[in-house]
């Protein structure tokens, strides 16, 4: 009976959200702090550690080195790197190919009829 109350008290945590995870435990970083360790930007982009190291190791994202050993990631760099690997929406190409269009044109040509 003691096993079937604990199994209940999981199973509510679970539905709930409240289950402890690997993941739970990353704290995000503070939204003041300019300079990122490996941990917090893989906590914020929500990646693993080593997909952050593998981004620098191959110089696809800015960091630094102070002392020469720990890896610090501007905030600002992890985040523009992050928008500039955003896939648009259909909606948004298609708005991007009418004001293309639109601004195009030569003088004195009339818009196409639909």
């Amino acid at each position: 009976m003691n096993e079937l109350a604990e199994i209940k008290k999981i199973l509510a945590d679970f539905v709930s959200g409240t289950a402890s995870s690997d993941t739970s435990n990353v704290n995000l970083p503070p939204s003041g702090k300019e300079y990122l360790t490996v941990d917090e930007a893989a906590a914020l982009i929500g990646s693993k550690r080593s997909y952050i190291y593998k981004l620098t190791h191959e110089k696809r994202i800015s960091f630094t080195k102070p002392g020469g050993n720990r890896v610090l990631i501007k905030r600002s760099d992890l985040l523009d790197w992050v928008e500039a690997n955003r896939i648009k929406s259909q909606k948004d190409v298609q708005n991007d190919v009418e004001e293309f269009m639109k601004n195009s044109r030569r003088p004195g040509r009339k818009a196409p009829k639909r």
